[in-house]
């Protein structure tokens, strides 16, 4: 895991986790604790939803993997 900076329209998070190596195969997660609003707007996203995001300076699409009830995370996928 690697930690990464994270905006999503007004909301910036600077210490998600990206996970994975390959296209198709790599996921963020987002800890609810670094913005609780943020959290609830996903929540309200369904799975098919893009979300555009800037990843470390870089445009990227992610959408609505699952939420880890565990560790109070939500889980995305990057396009």
């Amino acid at each position: 895991m690697t930690k990464t900076s994270v905006r999503i329209g007004a909301f910036e998070i600077d210490d998600a986790e990206l996970q994975g190596d390959t296209q198709g195969q790599r996921t963020l997660r987002i800890p609810c604790s670094s913005d609780p609003d943020l959290c609830m707007q996903l929540d309200a996203w369904d799975a098919e939803t893009s979300i555009p995001a800037i990843l470390d300076g870089e445009h990227s699409v992610l959408y609505r993997e699952h939420y880890d009830k565990q560790s109070d995370t939500w889980i995305m996928r990057l396009a």
